[in-house]
């Protein structure tokens, strides 16, 4: 069966099932300040965050890489974030604005410098690995300082093989998956954290099977994600257009996943392509 996105027009990717989508985020503390930093192979946004000991009082970001023109935009919203409480709990954090109002990546890394602020620890450093699906299934890992914190064997949307096996038959659709953070974390807030971050590099790694450089507009995206978040707001999507050339493929080169100009395998226009 054809893929849903290629049926609305979406190009596919060519060679996908072959490659591991990527994302990092790393972030680290000091004198009453968080600096956050996430990549992957379609975006690369840096977040400021200031605060009291108690609550963000300055929330800035960096759009480092972004993948339509009106990302940019989203860097005003998100100081919404302004006045949050600091504390350990990502899903507190992320309840402080309206998520689709925001950027979805840089709201997350807001949020993620939130919780890192109420940390003792200086610096933390996440990296997540999710290979391309066979027959719809993936298997997706996430280290945590180096160290391997979780590994899920994924088809469709649900996990069916886990590390921890607290996780094994758990349904990562967004609701459902949050409702089961709520219920079997709330005493455990890193490991709540990381799973949140799992799921959701899980979905945003099904973006590679689309060749985004044959897209020009936003809005022939649009029927596939829906009004998730700043860009794709009915009262946006249609001025948003491809910011070709952005897109990388970190499977050999996950050491590079930070650097500001990367050299490997940045995927270029083609002629005649508009935007």
């Amino acid at each position: 069966m054809s893929d849903p996105a290629t049926q609305l027009g979406v190009p596919e990717r060519p060679g996908y099932g072959e490659g591991i989508y990527r994302r990092s985020v790393r972030l680290a503390s000091r004198d009453g300040e968080v600096r956050g930093e996430l990549a992957d192979d379609f975006h690369h946004f840096a977040v400021r965050l200031a605060h009291d000991g108690e609550r963000a009082i300055a929330v800035e970001g960096e759009d480092v890489r972004v993948p339509w023109t009106t990302c940019p935009g989203a860097l005003e919203p998100l100081r919404r974030m302004e006045g949050a409480p600091l504390g350990d709990s990502i899903l507190a954090a992320f309840g402080h604005t309206r998520a689709r109002e925001q950027c979805t990546h840089l709201h997350d890394l807001a949020c993620l410098c939130l919780t890192h602020a109420a940390r003792d620890a200086v610096a933390r450093r996440y990296d997540i690995a999710v290979p391309d699906r066979v027959g719809n299934a993936t298997e997706a890992t996430l280290h945590r300082d180096g160290r391997e914190v979780l590994r899920w064997r994924v088809r469709k949307s649900t996990v069916e093989e886990a590390t921890p096996e607290r996780f094994a038959g758990a349904p990562l659709g967004g609701m459902a998956f949050l409702g089961l953070l709520v219920r079997e974390l709330d005493a455990e807030p890193d490991l709540a954290e990381a799973a949140w971050m799992l799921q959701r590099a899980v979905f945003i790694a099904q973006g590679r099977r689309h060749d985004f450089e044959g897209i020009a507009e936003a809005r022939v995206f649009a029927p596939v994600v829906g009004p998730v978040c700043h860009t794709f707001a009915p009262s946006r999507v249609a001025d948003a257009r491809r910011v070709h050339g952005t897109v990388r493929d970190f499977t050999d080169g996950p050491e590079r996943i930070f650097d500001r100009e990367e050299e490997i395998d940045a995927i270029g226009p083609r002629d005649g392509d508009a935007g």
